[in-house]
C-alpha cells in the first residue's frame, strides 16, 4: 500500500499525466496522492493537465525542501487518518452485521418502542410470532397487539411509568394478538434503553409450549390415568367449587357413593389388566348414564362417586342409583369370558348429611 507518490513528468517511455490517470483508474491507488515534481513542464497548461490527471500538488523543481516537506508530513498524515477511518468503518460495519445477526437469529422476539408507545424496530421472531411483516409492524401501536393486562392509554399504563422510572418491568401471564387474530400467551421483559435512544426494548418469550405443559399437568393432577374421570383430589376441588356455589344460591346437591361388588374376585381371577378393562367400562357406563354437568369421579380402586346437580326431588337421586346399578349389573365379555358384577350405592344430600365433601362422602359411604 502507497500513502503518497512524488512522480516527475519527464519519463522515458510514459510520462507522469498517464501514470497519474492510470493510478486513478485502479482501484488500489484511486485515492492516492499525487505532488509533481518537474523542471520542465512548468506551463500553464501542463500545471492544468498535471491537477487534471489527479493531482493534488504541481511543485517546480528546483523545489525548496522546506516547503516540500510539510506538504509531504500533512498528506501522509491525510492518509493515515483515511486508512484509520476505514479500519473504524470496518469495524463499525463488523459489528453492526454482528448484532444484526444476533437480533435475526434470536429465538426471542425483540421489540423496540418508543417513548409514545410506537414500534420502531422487530425482529424476525417477533414477526414470526405475530404472523406480520416486519415492516408492518414497524410503526404499530405496541398497545394494538396487547390484549393481556387490557392498556386503554399508554401514557397511563406501567410499561411507560417503569421506563420513566427507568426500571425493567417483566409480566409473566401475557397475552398478544396475532395479525390474524389468535392469541399467544407470552413473558414480557421491558428495559429502557440509554436515554438519549427515547426507547425501550420488549423482550418476548412465546409461552405457549410452557402453558399447554402447564395445562397437562394439571389435567393429569386432577385425572384418573385408567378411566380419564375424576380422581379424588380432582372431585374434591370439583366439589368444593360447586357447594361454595350451592350455598350461594340455596341449590341441593346429592352425592351418590358407588363401590363394585365382585371386582375383588374378578381381579384376582382374571388379572389386573382384565380388571383395569373392567373399571374403564364401568366408568363409561356410568358417564353415559348422568347427565354432561354430573361431577364423576373414580376415587379408589373400584369406588366411583357423582355429585347430581340440583334435583327437582329427593327421590330422584334413588332413581338414579337404581338406574346406575342396573347399567353396571349387566354381564360383561373380558378376554373371552363373561363376568357379572354388582354395585352398592349410597346417598347423601347436601346440606342435610354433610357441610362438606368429607362430610357428604362419610354419609354417603354409610349410607352404602
Amino acid at each position: 500500500d502507497v500513502d503518497l507518490v512524488l512522480l516527475d513528468v519527464r519519463m522515458p517511455g510514459m510520462d507522469g499525466f498517464e501514470v497519474a490517470r492510470l493510478m486513478r483508474g485502479s482501484q488500489r491507488t484511486c485515492m492516492t496522492p499525487i505532488i509533481f515534481l518537474t523542471a520542465n513542464a512548468q506551463s500553464p497548461a501542463a500545471v492544468l493537465e498535471g491537477y487534471a490527471s489527479g493531482a493534488v500538488d504541481y511543485l517546480f523543481k528546483p523545489f525548496d525542501p522546506n516547503i516540500l516537506k510539510p506538504k509531504v508530513q500533512a498528506l501522509l498524515e491525510h492518509q493515515r487518518n483515511r486508512r484509520a477511518l476505514q479500519r473504524l468503518s470496518q469495524d463499525l460495519e463488523s459489528a453492526r452485521a454482528f448484532n444484526a445477526s444476533v437480533l435475526d437469529n434470536a429465538a426471542e422476539g425483540i421489540l423496540v418502542l418508543a417513548e409514545d408507545g410506537l414500534i420502531r424496530f422487530a425482529n424476525p421472531a417477533i414477526s414470526r410470532l405475530l404472523n406480520a411483516p416486519v415492516k408492518e409492524l414497524e410503526g404499530q401501536e405496541f398497545l394494538d397487539f396487547l390484549q393481556k393486562p387490557h392498556i386503554p392509554l399508554w401514557a397511563d399504563s406501567e410499561f411507560y411509568a417503569s421506563y420513566k422510572r427507568g426500571e425493567t418491568l417483566r409480566l409473566h401471564d401475557a397475552l398478544l394478538r396475532t395479525a390474524p387474530g389468535q392469541q399467544v400467551p407470552v413473558a414480557l421483559s421491558c428495559a429502557p434503553l440509554p436515554s438519549e435512544q427515547h426507547a425501550m426494548v420488549v423482550t418476548v418469550l412465546d409461552m405457549s409450549v410452557v402453558r399447554h405443559l402447564h395445562q397437562q399437568l394439571e389435567f393429569q393432577a386432577v385425572t384418573d390415568p385408567l378411566t380419564g374421570l375424576l380422581n379424588r383430589r380432582g372431585f374434591y376441588q370439583t366439589v368444593e367449587n360447586l357447594l361454595l356455589r350451592g350455598e350461594r344460591a340455596g341449590s341441593v346437591w346429592v352425592l351418590l357413593y358407588l363401590d363394585l361388588d365382585g371386582f375383588k374376585r374378578i381381579n384376582d381371577s382374571l388379572g389386573h389388566d382384565a380388571g383395569d378393562q373392567l373399571l374403564k367400562r364401568v366408568g363409561e357406563q356410568l358417564k353415559t348414564s348422568l347427565r354432561p354437568y354430573d361431577s364423576l369421579a373414580r376415587i379408589g380402586g373400584d369406588e366411583f362417586t357423582a355429585l347430581l346437580d340440583s334435583l327437582e326431588h329427593p327421590e330422584d337421586a334413588a332413581r338414579i342409583a337404581e338406574k346406575l346399578i342396573e347399567q353396571v349389573s349387566v354381564r360383561h365379555t373380558i378376554d373371552g369370558m363373561d363376568v357379572t358384577l354388582g354395585a352398592s350405592v349410597g346417598i347423601a344430600c347436601f346440606p342435610e348429611c354433610g357441610q362438606n365433601v368429607e362430610g357428604l362422602l362419610r354419609a354417603a359411604d354409610m349410607a352404602m
